[in-house]
């Protein structure tokens, strides 16, 4: 055996003994301004915490200077969630990690921070209803990495039953959507109505305010994206939230809103959400800069045409189609929970149906590009860099029946 030779193996024998950090399911959250602020979180599985470090540079791990306090770590499911908020972040910029425990290191890590100017286009994968099929949502997660997104918007029914057995799993399937480089794609989250409580998103998310509704900001004033709960009360603080929210981003040139339940569902067996209706409705027709809601819940597929609040001749369930002033509400599901027929088409229905999918959304400072992606083929759609992350990658399956796969929004006036 030649002294290179044997040099090689050496390493190879002494990097096979290196003992590993048992941090697990690490998640990246933006819960205000995404291009300045981040959530790092993670289950600390066994073992001490004991540093997080954190750079620009994509180091060797000799080279880690610069060390960031916990923020704070709690209980929720079984899991010891460890917490680090960073701020002052530079925009547009990734961002290296590690974490050190009593067991060793961990794998590297980084995300990229949202950029902080309006010119700047930025794209979203938008979904929720995961729930227990787990075959599925797991090719959604792995089609995720995929599409270089600067975030996720997970909008509810992360799992059915709201266990520790099913968190587990959860996170354990959300490993998929972490590249093998180990680039985290960013979430925001919203509640579900199978999360049973506002502590179990508060704590394993580290949202922002305690009642799940919150602001998160991209591009400088570029978006303003306003996550809602619909599991509690629509009126008092959290309806003064959504007013002066709105009307503190009333310059910017988007705002879309988030929420679990449809305020309209295309499934019969699903109620009418009547207090979202009266309570947010006038406030997001309010600002001609917010086109767009995602919604969840029902286990289907819909968009809508642009639509206003209606009682006049020609409307239905509230709503008429009103293309130069309304507002497009998208989503339903699904990422893996039981699908439904869409059995409850509108007048103003664009395009619905029984169909895994999640949106997948480009915004720039001219318009907004909505595309439903059919996520079962995931496994034939070739990587997208950060440079060309505004194309259609072949053989990428898309959503729409009848009126076209793309969905154009353009500033009203």
């Amino acid at each position: 055996m030649t002294p290179k030779i044997l040099i090689k193996f050496l390493f190879i024998f002494l990097f096979s003994l290196k003992s590993y950090a048992k941090a697990r399911f690490v998640r990246v959250v933006f819960n205000g301004n995404a291009a300045l602020e981040a959530s790092i979180i993670w289950d600390q599985e066994e073992g001490e915490f004991t540093g997080f470090y954190m750079d620009t540079i994509d180091p060797s791990y000799n080279r880690f200077v610069n060390r960031y306090p916990l923020y704070s770590s709690n209980t929720m499911r079984g899991m010891k969630n460890m917490i680090v908020r960073v701020n002052d972040l530079i925009p547009n910029t990734i961002y290296y990690f590690l974490i050190k425990d009593s067991q060793g290191l961990s794998k590297l890590y980084h995300f990229r921070t949202a950029p902080n100017r309006p010119e700047t286009p930025i794209s979203f994968i938008a979904g929720g209803d995961s729930r227990d099929n787990r075959p599925v949502r797991i090719k959604a997660n792995k089609l995720v990495p995929k599409l270089q997104v600067n975030a996720v918007l997970f909008n509810g029914d992360f799992i059915n039953l709201d266990i520790e057995k099913q968190w587990v799993e959860w996170f354990t399937d959300w490993e998929n959507t972490i590249a093998a480089d180990g680039r985290i794609t960013p979430m925001m989250v919203t509640r579900g109505n199978h999360e049973l409580s506002n502590k179990v998103i508060y704590q394993l998310f580290d949202v922002p305010n305690r009642k799940l509704f919150y602001s998160t900001t991209f591009g400088g004033d570029l978006l303003h994206i306003v996550s809602l709960n619909s599991e509690i009360l629509k009126i008092g603080r959290q309806k003064l939230f959504l007013r002066l929210a709105l009307a503190k981003h009333k310059d910017y040139k988007w705002q879309i809103a988030q929420y679990h339940r449809p305020i309209r569902a295309h499934v019969k067996e699903k109620k009418e959400m009547e207090t979202q209706y009266k309570n947010f409705v006038p406030l997001f027709e309010k600002y001609k800069n917010l086109p767009l809601c995602l919604e969840n819940d029902s286990h289907t597929c819909k968009v809508t045409w642009p639509i206003v609040s209606s009682k006049a001749a020609g409307s239905s369930e509230g709503f008429i189609r009103d293309d130069k002033n309304g507002i497009v509400y998208a989503g339903e599901g699904c990422w893996g929970a039981p699908l439904r027929a869409a059995d409850d088409q509108k007048p103003w229905t664009r395009d619905a149906g029984a169909v895994n999918q999640f949106n997948w959304i480009f915004v720039s400072s001219e318009k907004i590009e909505l595309r439903t992606v059919l996520y079962e083929n995931e496994d034939k759609i070739i990587d997208l860099t950060y440079e060309n992350r505004f194309t259609i990658p072949s053989g990428l399956e898309l959503f729409g029946p009848k009126n076209g796969t793309l969905i154009e929004l353009f500033p009203r006036k």
